[in-house]
This record gives C-alpha cells, structure tokens and sequence, in this order.
C-alpha cells in the first residue's frame, strides 16, 4: 500500500452503485468476456469529417481500421463493462451510454465508457448536410451494442493480475520558447526534461485454465501520431494510430483475447515524433510546426513493436493471479477553487471501476501527467490506473447548471510559468492534486471492498 500524505479536501457528492451479495469470497467470483467489432467507415461514406480536434483537412480513406471493444466483468450478477473506442473521444455519450445501458440493463454508472484519443478517426456527429455521418453514426452505435451482447454472452469464470513495465515512446510536449526579446512562451514542443510517466501497466484477465480472455493496456501518451497525416493530397486517412497497432499485435498472439488500450493522463504527453512536430526556429527561437508526410505510417508500425515488447514483460511481471475480485463502481463529483477570487468554483468528475485491488479512475478532461501521477501515488488501492477521456452522458455534466470541466487540465508549474493551456485559467494554483487525490479516495472508500 502506497503511503498517503495530507492533501486538499473538495466538497463532493459521490453517487455510487455498487453489486449486491458480494460479502462471501464464493460470491466474489470473477466473470469475464470480451469481444470486438470494426468500426471502420465504408469507402462510400467518404469524405467524413474528423472529431473536434482534428483540424486539418477531412477523411477520405483508410491507412488501418478502427475498433470498439467491449470486456464485461462480474460477479455472476449484472455486469460493468470497459468499451474502449480507437477513436479521439468515445463517441456520443449523450446518446450511445444510455441506449447501451437500456439494451444490457447495465447502470451509465457501471460503463467505463471511453476512447484512445486518436487523432485521425471520424466524427459520429451529425452532420444534416452530410448524410453519410447519420449512417457512420448508426453503423458505430450497431457495432457497440453487438460487441456488448457479445461480450456479456461469452463472461465465464475468469482469473485476473496486473503487471508492470516501462515504455519510452512518449515525451512531455510543454516547451516555453526563449523569443529574440527575451521573453518565454509556452506551446506544443519537445521536451525531454519535463514530467513524464514511463510506466506501462498491463491487467490480463484469463480463464481458469489460464488462457487469456482480454488486456487492458494503460499508458500516458496522445495517439497524435498520424495527426494531420496528409494521406491523399491535403486530406487525411482513418489510423487507430500507437494503440490500435499495440491492440492488433496482442490480438493476434493470443488468439481470441481481446486488448483495450486506454490512455493514462497525457494532457502534456506527445509521441517522441509524430506527422506534427515542433521545433524552435534557431534565428527566432518562436515555435516552428513541421510535417513527416506519409512516411508517418512506418514510425506507427515502430511504436506498436517497441510497445508491444514493452507489454509483453509487463505480463511476465504479473506476480499475482486471483479468480476472487469484487466488482464496483461509482461516479463522484467535486469542487476546485477558483483561480480568480471570487469567482464560481470549478466543478470536477471522476468516473471509477474497482476489480478487487485495481481501480480504473478516468475523468473526461486531459488531466497533465503529473497530476495522474500524483493520484496515483496517494490513492487507497494498491493498484490505480488514473485515464483521460472517460465520457459520461450530457444529463451527469451539469449539477445546479454547472458543467464539469472536460478540457485540458494544467498541472501547478504550468499555470505559475504561463505554460501551454493556461490562457484560461480556472482554478486555484495548489488545490488539483489534491481536490482530485480527495475526490478519488471518497469514492474508494465508498467502494470499499469486503
């Protein structure tokens, strides 16, 4: 167990849900089931707009496909489920959660619903003077509740461990770039020095005959690899980007498993290089934005490798395997003060899906590294894996009409040096470590396992 150190309290209100009948170790059984599904768009619905961060021209073919995938896990009543989207958000939260609770039965709360935060996958927004987006939208949607039917089918009795490794495939990107003035400003850059998580941890869940029924890969990086990539002219190619590369590799070893990769807190992390770079310009020092081009595909093809390797001996360092886990979860919301006197408390949220002595913790926002870190560090349970881009549905963002933040979230030093995403400022220097730290031990102890 970590050692817990004194930390900022936030006002919260947790809502918790949580397994009947679990007080027994024969009732503590774990359940398990996984299942894929492709969500690549057909070649006919080109071309298709990107999600919201993708700025750069549209889609207009395919470089490799894209996934949803769904693990279900219990304790042979109803299950929670981890759906991951190769996608920059998890698609529609305010119309696919809740028809995907409606369709399984399973609570919004007990859906740890998210995306790997890749950059070049299309939008399921619709668009009316698009029509091709009503079908991409539906076809998505089709395949989420398939992949979940599945999944939930297939649960069996399951043992599960989580192991550890290191992977150098990410770097912080806050750069402040000493200008011809003698100024500083903060932007998108390289910098090898700054705050960044090396760790990649790796759960296995496997039947008890110990062959593997699906991973879950965790680690703070952007899928920004294949950003802007320039695949046909000026337009872009649909690339599940690093993850889907790491998923596929896992996929394909072990047969019939399957492998959600979900990002860690990278609000502040890039790939080493991607299509987009930055470099300070030598005669200016301002920062300069360059293009790999279409070579970007063979860098993808290398992270996955080096990755993979990487989870590989985090599975051979899984110490511990347990088929008795305990199945919970909740949602929690919190207060940060304002970084203006006066003005309205920022409102927080984190979503939390316990299994036994892991806690999957994800908020919707980009959380910067070392604010993760710190979580993870201070948290209750032994194994914590703190994630970005959890989604939860419109009807949960917003408490006496104030909306929870679900965009960049700048660490202490950033907001002191007036570093990259601080132009607007929200809440107070010192209270986010611990107001998230505060937040997540509440909802831990509102989980707490028998």
């Amino acid at each position: 167990m970590r050692k817990i150190q004194t930390i900022r309290a936030a006002c919260l209100i947790v809502i918790v849900a949580i397994p009947n009948a679990m007080a027994h170790a024969a009732e503590q059984q774990l359940f398990v089931g996984a299942a894929v599904r492709d969500t690549t768009p057909m070649q006919e619905w080109f071309p298709l707009s990107g999600t919201s961060r993708i700025q750069l021209g549209q889609l207009v073919g395919v470089i490799d496909p894209i996934h949803v995938r769904v693990i279900a896990v219990g304790n042979g009543e109803t299950p929670a489920l981890v759906v991951t989207f190769e996608a920059g958000d998890a698609p529609s939260p305010e119309t696919f959660l809740p028809g995907l609770s409606r369709h399984t039965g399973v609570p919004t709360d007990a859906i740890y619903y998210g995306g790997t935060h890749g950059h070049s996958s299309p939008t399921t927004k619709i668009d009316p003077n698009v029509p091709a987006t009503e079908l991409y939208n539906k076809y998505v949607y089709e395949q989420m509740i398939a992949a979940a039917d599945e999944a939930i089918a297939k649960m069996r009795p399951a043992t599960v461990g989580i192991g550890y490794s290191e992977s150098y495939i990410n770097t912080n990107r806050q750069r402040f770039y000493e200008l011809e003035d003698g100024t500083t400003k903060g932007a998108q850059g390289y910098n090898p020095t700054g705050p960044s998580d090396k760790t990649l941890s790796v759960i296995r869940f496997s039947d008890l005959q110990g062959k593997p029924i699906a991973f879950i890969v965790h680690y703070a990086v952007h899928n920004t690899t294949m950003y802007a990539n320039r695949f046909d002219g000026n337009d872009n190619g649909v690339s599940a980007d690093i993850a889907g590369a790491v998923s596929g590799h896992l996929e394909a070893k072990f047969e019939g498993a399957v492998a959600n990769w979900i990002p860690g807190a990278a609000g502040d992390q890039n790939p080493i290089i991607s299509n987009e770079y930055f470099t300070p310009n030598p005669e200016t020092g301002e920062q300069e934005i360059q293009m790999m081009g279409r070579a970007v595909v063979e860098l993808v093809e290398f992270y996955g490798k080096i990755q993979f390797a990487d989870v590989l001996t985090a599975l051979s360092n899984i110490q511990t395997v347990t088929s008795e886990a305990r199945i919970s979860y909740a949602t929690g919301d919190g207060t940060l003060p304002p970084y203006t006197e006066g003005q309205q408390d920022v409102r927080i949220q984190l979503r939390m899906l316990r299994i036994g002595n892991i806690a999957l913790v994800g908020t919707a926002g980009e959380l910067f590294n070392s604010i993760g870190v710190y979580m993870q560090e201070h948290s209750l349970v032994e194994h914590t894996l703190v994630s970005n881009q959890v989604r939860i549905p419109d009807e949960y963002t917003h408490v006496e009409g104030v909306k929870a933040i679900t965009s960049y979230q700048p660490d202490d030093y950033a907001l002191i040096h007036d570093g990259w995403h601080t132009n607007n400022r929200r809440y107070a220097v010192g209270s986010i470590n611990g107001g998230y730290t505060t937040l997540m031990n509440r909802m831990i102890e509102s989980t707490k396992q028998q």
